[in-house]
C-alpha cells in the first residue's frame, strides 16, 4: 500500500518538473542569445570571452549544489527521522555538483586553450577544480560499491560534506595562490566588466540556476522511485 502511494507520489511529481524543463530550457538559451547576439566582442579576448557566460554560471551551479548537498548531508545527522529524505536529496544535489564540475573544467580549458596557450595547467583554480570534482565522483563510488543501504547513506553523508570544503578553497585559490586565472571580476570592488556584460552574465546565471533546480527535481523524484523499487524487491526476496 504504501508503496503504491509512493509511486502516485513519484508520477506526480515527475510529471509536473517534466512540464517546467522545456520553459527553463528555453529561458537557458534566451540567456546565450542575448550572450551571442547582443552583447560586443571583448577587446582583449574577442569572441572567445562569449564562453563566459556559460563557463561561469557552470561553476557557481557546481558550487551551490555541492553546497546544497552538504547542507542535506548535515542535516541528515541532525534528524534521524528524515535521514532517508536528506539523503535522497544530498544525492539528486551531489549528482548535479559532479555534472556541473565536471562541466565547469571543460568549458575552462576551452576558455583556456586560446587564452593560456594550453587545454591544461596545474593552476591552483584548476587544480582545486579538479579535486573538488574527483572527491564528488568518490561520493558515486562509494554508492555503487557499497551493498548495504544504511552504509552507502552514511558513506554518502561523509563524502558529501567533505566535497563542500573544497568549495571557499577553489574560490579563493586565486587570491591565496599565485593563479593564471584571472581574479573574480564580477564580486570583487572596482570589477572591470562593463554594465550589460554583467547584467547578461547574472541572466544567464538566474536561468542556469533555475533550470537546474529542475534538473535536480526530476532527478530526486527518480533516485526516490529507485529506492523504492529496491526496498521492494528486498522485501520479496526476505520473503
Amino acid at each position: 500500500m504504501q508503496t503504491s502511494q509512493q509511486q502516485i507520489e513519484f508520477k506526480k511529481s515527475f510529471q509536473f518538473w517534466s512540464k517546467l524543463l522545456l520553459p527553463a530550457v528555453v529561458l537557458q538559451l534566451a540567456g546565450w542569445g542575448l550572450a551571442l547576439f547582443w552583447i560586443g566582442s571583448d577587446k582583449d579576448q574577442g569572441d572567445v570571452f562569449r564562453i563566459m557566460f556559460v563557463h561561469v554560471p557552470v561553476a557557481w551551479c557546481a558550487f551551490m549544489w555541492i553546497i546544497l548537498a552538504a547542507v542535506f548531508a548535515a542535516a541528515g545527522f541532525f534528524k534521524k527521522t528524515k535521514f532517508e529524505h536528506f539523503d535522497q536529496s544530498a544525492h539528486a544535489a551531489i549528482d548535479l555538483g559532479t555534472l556541473f564540475a565536471a562541466l565547469a573544467l571543460a568549458t575552462g580549458s576551452i576558455w583556456g586553450r586560446p587564452t593560456w596557450g594550453v587545454w591544461w595547467d596545474w593552476d591552483p583554480r584548476l587544480t582545486s577544480t579538479l579535486v573538488m570534482f574527483l572527491v564528488c565522483c568518490a561520493y558515486h563510488v562509494l554508492r555503487s560499491f557499497t551493498p548495504d543501504i544504511q552504509a552507502r547513506r552514511n558513506a554518502g553523508q561523509v563524502t558529501a560534506l567533505l566535497a563542500a570544503v573544497n568549495v571557499p578553497i577553489v574560490y579563493f585559490s586565486v587570491n591565496i595562490w599565485r593563479s593564471l586565472h584571472q581574479p573574480q571580476t564580477f564580486v570583487r570592488k572596482g570589477g572591470s566588466a562593463s554594465a550589460d556584460v554583467g547584467l547578461v552574465l547574472m541572466a544567464n546565471l538566474v536561468a542556469m540556476i533555475l533550470f537546474t533546480l529542475v534538473i535536480y527535481k526530476l532527478r530526486r523524484a527518480a533516485i526516490v522511485a529507485e529506492e523504492t523499487l529496491e526496498a521492494a524487491r528486498e522485501g520479496r526476496t526476505q520473503s
